[in-house]
């Protein structure tokens, strides 16, 4: 955020489908990277899927374990490390650390250090708290997660969270910190499915009372034998068609994760394969966030 406007609160955006495997740490990882560089915005990215694959995207399994040795994870946002075991939490919370305490900063501005980006890494431990059926005994987990992620806001544009894909606690978590929700969607109907589902979540869960406004994104539109079908069911819809952007991502092996390769897919050396294509969704989804 800008010297000069440090008063307006950042969004906070909460990347998330009920259906699995339509590319939301794709979205998270890739247009989010190219909305710092392209907007100039200050990003942090928030790793709160207990398999973080948003985390192995973009940094080297060396980095990342020294990282979690040194309790520099989303887990150390939801709690202190000092909980007795898999089955329980921590008894002494205290406040959450300060991004700086838990972040990694991945890329920078040399004309203005402010606009930053950053990752929280994720951490397969919190799939604890799907083993916990204690609403309660969570309320302190979710409290602290909700007070850092208010913080970060505060000082930097965007706080993007890649959710996992379930109405999970998390789920609940990210979707009372988010503003905005951005929903990836395959051009499937079981994609149409886990969007709906998302829907009827958002507007019936008690617990969520500022709703978060929803911006659907095709992900993963073939170049050659496209069928339109589904897509077409979408933008016609008229409860989802006019939240669905017009620019789409494409199919792309410059997207595609990799073990040989740790970093943004706008950074690649064959970048210039899908960087128009993510400028076009990213300007887009600039105007849809209300950040430009």
């Amino acid at each position: 955020m800008s010297k000069i406007d440090k008063k307006k609160q950042g969004i906070v955006v909460a990347v998330l489908n009920m259906k699995g495997g339509v590319g939301k740490t794709t979205i998270s990882a890739h247009v989010f990277r190219h909305l710092h560089s392209h907007l100039k915005k200050s990003v942090v990215l928030i790793d709160f899927d207990p398999q973080f694959n948003l985390t192995q995207t973009v940094i080297s399994q060396a980095s990342y374990e020294k990282h979690k040795a040194d309790k520099r994870t989303v887990l150390s946002v939801m709690e202190d490390h000092t909980a007795p075991s898999i089955f329980k939490i921590s008894t002494a919370m205290g406040p959450p650390p300060k991004l700086d305490e838990v972040g990694i900063r991945l890329k920078g501005s040399i004309i203005n250090p402010e606009l930053n980006l950053h990752l929280v890494p994720g951490d397969f431990d919190i799939a604890k708290y799907s083993l916990i059926n204690d609403s309660k005994v969570l309320l302190p987990v979710k409290e602290r997660f909700l007070k850092f992620v208010e913080n970060v806001r505060k000082e930097k544009d965007v706080v993007c969270i890649d959710c996992n894909p379930s109405s999970s606690f998390m789920t609940l978590c990210a979707l009372q910190a988010a503003t905005h929700v951005v929903v990836p969607v395959r051009p499937d109907r079981y994609s149409l499915l886990g969007l709906k589902m998302l829907d009827r979540f958002i507007s019936e869960m008690p617990e969520i009372i500022n709703k978060p406004k929803l911006t659907i994104l095709l992900n993963g539109v073939k170049s050659q034998g496209y069928d339109p079908a589904v897509e077409n069911s979408l933008r016609s819809d008229p409860q989802f068609g006019p939240k669905t952007m017009v620019a789409s991502l494409h199919m792309s092996k410059v997207l595609e994760a990799s073990h040989s390769y740790t970093g943004f897919a706008t950074d690649k050396r064959q970048s210039w394969r899908v960087t128009p294509r993510i400028t076009t969704i990213v300007t887009e989804l600039g105007k849809s966030l209300g950040i430009i």
